[in-house]
C-alpha cells in the first residue's frame, strides 16, 4: 500500500451531472430510456416496465449513457434510514447493450486521467465503508439528503497503481459474475 497514493476524486475524474427532462418529454412509445435514480439498485441498472422512455434528440448525447458506465445517485434516503439500498451516494453499473440518458440527480464518473480504472472506482464505492463514509457526508433534510458534484470533487481516496485497480477490478467482477450465474441456475431449479 505504499505505491497506494491519496488523491481527491476531481484531480482524477469528472462528474456528468444528468438533464431535467420535464414530465411531458416521458412518451410510452419513446426509443431511449431515461435512468433516474430508482433504477440504480444493489450496484446494478434495473430497468422496470414502468421505467421512463423519450424520443432520443441529438442535442442529448452528453448525458449518453453507455456499458459499463458508472453512476451514483445523488440524492436519495440519508445513512439514518435503515436501508442502505435507498441511501443517498449508491453507485451501480450499467450492464445494458443499447444507450440510455441520465436524468437529474443521478451523475456518470467520467476518468481524465490514464492513472484511473472506472471499474475500480465503482468497487471502491461498492465497499459498504467508503459508501458509508461518502453517504454520511450528505447534506438535506431527514427525508432527503443530497450530495453535490463539488463534494464528490473533493472526496479523498487512496489510489493504487493503475495495474492493481485492473487487478482488484478483475477478481471482483468475476465474483460478481460468479454470483449472477449462481442467482440465474437458482432461479431456474426453482421453476
Amino acid at each position: 500500500m505504499n505505491e497506494w497514493e491519496k488523491v481527491r476524486l476531481g484531480d482524477v475524474c469528472l462528474f456528468q451531472n444528468g438533464y431535467a427532462f420535464k414530465s411531458n418529454d416521458f412518451i410510452d412509445t419513446g426509443d431511449t430510456y431515461v435512468i433516474k435514480i430508482k433504477e440504480l439498485k444493489d450496484g446494478n441498472i434495473t430497468i422496470f416496465d414502468n421505467s421512463s422512455k423519450i424520443k432520443y434528440a441529438n442535442n442529448l448525447n452528453k448525458y449518453e449513457i453507455k456499458y459499463n458506465d458508472i453512476l451514483i445517485a445523488l440524492t436519495g434516503d440519508p445513512v439514518d434510514k435503515g436501508n442502505p439500498l435507498s441511501w443517498v451516494g449508491r453507485v451501480s453499473i450499467y450492464k445494458n447493450g443499447f444507450i440510455s440518458l441520465l436524468n437529474q440527480r443521478v451523475a456518470k464518473f467520467i476518468p481524465n486521467t490514464d492513472k484511473l480504472n472506472k471499474l475500480y472506482i465503482y468497487y471502491f464505492f461498492r465497499n459498504f465503508e467508503n459508501f458509508f463514509n461518502l453517504a454520511q457526508k450528505a447534506t438535506g433534510s431527514a427525508s432527503q439528503a443530497n450530495i453535490s458534484t463539488k463534494l464528490l470533487n473533493e472526496t479523498e481516496i487512496y489510489l493504487p497503481p493503475l495495474d492493481e485497480q485492473r487487478k482488484i477490478a478483475d477478481i471482483l467482477g468475476s465474483l460478481d459474475d460468479k454470483i449472477e450465474l449462481n442467482s440465474r441456475i437458482n432461479s431456474n431449479l426453482e421453476s
